[in-house]
């Protein structure tokens, strides 16, 4: 049980710390100016497709997909919370949804890794080119 807590304490510590780096990253790297501009079509879309590189869009990607993982652990953090719920006591039922809550904080922990090293790797790899 200690370490149930323990692995959803932790989770919810780096979901918080994503989230804060995560804004500060799309603020410095999309500007409102530049949203606005694409927006309200003030630019033509030979501008826009001389904008597109190949790392971003490989970039686009990776945010996509790894958007997509982050949905699944919330549909199975609901399935296991929905489990517990209804065990109706059955120590069975409870145990099950505890491994499902344990297995779907270590997952999220994986995705979160896996996109803090991509955004390393692929910003290296970008100033690189510079």
């Amino acid at each position: 049980m200690k370490k149930f807590f323990l692995s959803i304490s932790l989770s919810l510590f780096l979901i918080l710390n994503f989230n804060l780096v995560t804004v500060s990253a799309v603020a410095e790297s999309y500007g409102l100016e530049e949203t606005a501009l694409t927006a309200f079509g003030n630019t033509t879309i030979k501008e826009q497709s001389d904008k597109t590189s190949v790392p971003k869009v490989i970039g686009h990607i990776i945010d996509v997909i790894l958007s997509l993982l982050g949905i699944i652990f919330l549909i199975i953090i609901i399935y296991g919370g929905l489990m517990w719920m209804t065990a109706g006591g059955n120590d069975e039922k409870v145990g099950k949804a505890i491994k499902i809550f344990t297995a779907a904080s270590f997952g999220l922990l994986i995705v979160i890794a896996a996109f803090l090293i991509t955004s390393y790797i692929g910003n290296a790899f970008i100033n690189s080119l510079k």
